[in-house]
């Protein structure tokens, strides 16, 4: 009898949830925000570009940039370089297609895409309920930093696994499982995004919007784009997109809206649909005086924004006269963030609890690799290499050797040669530990310069390019009171010491591996460098043709059922 009152009573109340489903679903649920919304003012857009900022941020993504970037590379011996660790197979190119760095790698790249397409794709909700062009140009530049941090991270992707999937902005359910495109479409991807968003974006942001990504930022990593795509010794377009953009950057050609898109031979969009898309400022609400944005409309100005020279934001120099070598550290410490030198650093902060890990601003990277137990670190041997004589080589320090401000390295047991661009001066440090501040330097303007140094050599113009060497190189010369300047020569004598600069000024800065690659140099440096240390002949296994990108990890083919593929030689 108990069982069958249960049966009739569960039988009434499934009739009465079938009789009153449609009811109920009709209500709208109150209280809560729905994806029509939630993106209605411009401030929840800005907390969605927040959490794609946030990204960044992580431990996650700093800890990949290292491990691929220097790990990889010959500027640098690992702690952990045992076949026993993935860590270890990973440096050694002996690792699976599970390898646990190269899923991460993959997974916070695409959480930053996914997050970056939710602002791109909701933009056009948010509500303009007066004529105020502040608050439309708000929403504009929000937009065109997503469209950066995108391209960013695809750029991620494409340089390390070549082709990728490229998400679609709206996900559904008939387009979840999406396959690569070419290494080709996705560069033609990134660079679409940074064109549009160097249209849309002031030069740079400043004071309380400092760590915003700007003109600057779009157009320095624009550059990097192209010269990824180019071979050195072989004449290409993007050799000659590069030198253009660094013109304009760098010496201050204008540069027009059309130019910056190359809209004439990329779309087929009428100049007032992208207009809209790109929020560019409508026609009611410009006055008589204020210029239309059309095609011929010359975008920011870059040149003056930025400067090698070692200034603060508010050009006042980054150090006492009587210590030159600290001008060039701090551009690395509290006192050079936002200098004139960064174009773009990602912005880490202290928090109130001391919290720690993902959940917490203020990255502990710096600290674990400025440490006694740094999972990476140089030798006298890779030092020299590196430096020679050059007065950089000053600004790594190892056993017996005491920090700019005398911070006796003994401390917590003897440390190997390490970078002090790592390194957090005393006045710097965090209240509690692991809870580190400091900002991280992605590109400085010294990069764009070099990089518009190659691009100029690569199209024949190779005395240009020793003058922009020269440039900084007098500006080095203030460390040691030096006076020695680059030589002209032919392409090869050039490009090299373009190279050798390159790997002096942005070493230890979590690139070198990719530079080495797309240099086409990978397989020499790395198997030179096994021989060099027959310890473990870390470098010895790379694989040319092969090791240049890196495998798709295997959950992705599994979950795909082998829609996404692998890539050649896994």
């Amino acid at each position: 009898m108990k069982r069958y009152i249960f049966r009739l009573q569960a039988l009434v109340v499934a009739a009465v949830a079938l009789t009153s489903c449609d009811d109920f679903l009709d209500k709208g649920v109150l209280g809560y925000s729905t994806e029509e919304n939630f993106y209605d003012t411009k401030y929840k857009l800005q907390a969605a570009l927040n959490a794609t900022y946030d990204v960044l941020q992580s431990d996650k993504f700093t800890s990949s940039e290292w491990r691929f970037g220097d790990a990889l590379g010959d500027d640098m011996k690992g702690r952990d370089e045992s076949l026993a660790s993935q860590q270890g197979q990973l440096a050694h190119f002996r690792f699976s297609t599970s390898n646990i760095y190269i899923k991460e790698r993959w997974e916070v790249n695409y959480t930053g895409i996914h997050r970056a397409n939710q602002v791109i794709a909701n933009a056009h909700r948010v509500r303009i309920t007066d004529n105020n062009y502040t608050t439309y140009r708000d929403v504009r530049e929000i937009l065109a930093q997503a469209k950066f941090l995108r391209a960013l991270f695809y750029f991620n992707l494409v340089k390390t696994f070549g082709g990728v999937p490229i998400r679609p902005e709206v996900e559904t359910v008939d387009n979840l499982v999406i396959p690569r495109s070419s290494k080709e479409e996705c560069y033609a991807y990134i660079e679409k995004d940074l064109r549009e968003a160097c249209c849309m974006l002031r030069n740079k942001f400043s004071s309380g919007e400092s760590g915003k990504a700007g003109a600057g930022a779009c157009a320095g990593l624009l550059m990097k784009v192209l010269m990824y795509q180019a071979t050195p010794g072989v004449p290409s377009e993007k050799w000659e997109q590069l030198m253009e953009i660094g013109r304009y950057f760098v010496e201050g050609a204008p540069m027009s809206m059309s130019q910056m898109l190359r809209y004439d031979e990329r779309y087929d969009e009428d100049w007032e649909d992208l207009r809209l898309r790109l929020w560019f400022k409508p026609k009611e609400l410009c006055a008589e005086t204020d210029p239309y944005e059309g095609p011929d409309f010359q975008i920011a100005t870059l040149k003056g924004a930025y400067s090698y020279d070692y200034l603060d934001a508010y050009n006042n120099p980054l150090g006492t006269i009587d210590n030159y070598k600290m001008w060039y550290l701090n551009q690395f410490y509290n006192a050079g963030e936002f200098c004139k030198g960064s174009v773009f650093e990602i912005v880490h902060q202290e928090s109130s609890d001391g919290s720690t890990g993902d959940t917490n601003e203020g990255s502990y990277i710096y600290e674990s690799l400025f440490s006694a137990s740094s999972p990476l670190y140089c030798t006298d041997q890779i030092r020299n290499a590196i430096f020679g004589n050059d007065i950089r080589r000053d600004f790594t320090i190892g056993h017996h050797e005491y920090t700019p401000d005398n911070e006796n390295t003994e401390i917590g047991g003897p440390i190997p040669i390490l970078s002090l661009k790592w390194y957090t001066p005393i006045k710097d440090r965090p209240l509690y530990g692991g809870d580190n501040s400091k900002n991280r330097r992605y590109m400085r303007y010294i990069e764009v310069v070099l990089m518009y140094a190659e691009g100029l050599n690569e199209c024949g113009y190779g005395q240009e390019a020793v003058d922009q060497l020269n440039g900084y190189k007098r500006v080095l010369n203030k460390l040691n009171t030096g006076t020695a300047l680059y030589n002209g020569g032919g392409y090869g004598v050039v490009r090299d010491q373009i190279w050798n600069e390159r790997r002096m000024e942005l070493c230890f800065e979590f690139d070198r591996f990719f530079d080495i690659v797309r240099q086409g140099r990978a397989k020499a440096l790395l198997q030179k460098f096994a021989l060099d240390y027959t310890v473990n002949q870390r470098g010895m296994y790379f694989r040319e043709g092969v090791n240049e990108i890196f495998p798709i990890p295997q959950t992705e083919i599994d979950v795909s059922n082998g829609v996404v593929t692998q890539n050649p030689g896994y």
